[in-house]
């Protein structure tokens, strides 16, 4: 399997965090120093540095803190052939797998506790599991219309590509990684799965539609790489 890593995203993350975490400390102590002379100013610099503090850390458990997702995704997906090609943070999908049939955008999420799905609602338990967003940890939202959003702006980006987007199936897959997880699904709108049985998973898609031709798998190739700075590897 190729893999195709943004480094200079992470790197941009790694830099955000470390000083929104110095900014928001520095708030906070301001805030301090004013609690005896300006109640007022103080309650706002107790805010302002408690929002930019939750926001580094916040960043930071997404794209520094090990191990992070697209590390997690080299490590379970290794063995696929070289007609994979995983792209991170270089596409409109935060992870992008390009397969012999088609694209399959990857939404990795953290969650630990219970994860019941069911068609297109989601719920979290036990509800003091969804209390670690005080740690920093995102919420669980709705992963199923956070990746319908990346895949219509994976579809919307392949005609600037040259490459009609009825010609390339597209599919999305939901992934939990965090090794804590335990999933309730019924009838998902997206394949819902842990990441140890992730790489049957992709499997089974790819094999769900014949091979693309090789000048699309080319064009997608090309595409995806030249959209910013890359580093490539090989396993």
């Amino acid at each position: 399997m190729r893999v195709v890593r943004n480094d200079a995203f992470i790197k941009d993350r790694v830099k955000f965090t470390q000083r929104g975490s110095l900014i928001g400390m520095g708030l906070l102590l301001v805030s301090l120093v004013l609690s005896t002379r300006s109640p007022l100013i103080s309650w706002l610099f107790l805010v302002a540095g408690f929002a930019v503090a939750m926001t580094a850390v916040r960043v930071g458990n997404r794209y520094v803190r090990l191990p992070r997702p697209d590390v997690i995704l080299d490590k379970v997906l290794k063995g696929l052939d070289n007609r994979y090609e995983l792209y991170h943070y270089v596409s409109p999908a935060e992870h992008l797998l390009l397969t012999p049939s088609g694209l399959i955008a990857i939404l990795m999420r953290e969650q630990r506790g219970q994860i019941r799905v069911r068609g297109k609602r989601w719920q979290h338990r036990p509800f003091w599991q969804r209390l670690r967003i005080i740690l920093g940890e995102m919420p669980l939202g709705n992963p199923g219309r956070d990746l319908r959003r990346e895949l219509a702006r994976v579809a919307n980006a392949l005609p600037a590509a040259g490459i009609q987007e009825d010609s390339v199936p597209i599919e999305g897959v939901i992934t939990f990684y965090s090794g804590k997880t335990e999933l309730q699904v019924e009838n998902p709108e997206f394949p819902v799965t842990l990441a140890e049985n992730l790489r049957a998973t992709i499997r089974t898609m790819a094999e769900t539609h014949p091979p693309l031709p090789n000048s699309t798998r080319k064009a997608l190739s090309a595409a995806l790489r030249g959209e910013r700075t890359a580093v490539e590897e090989k396993d």
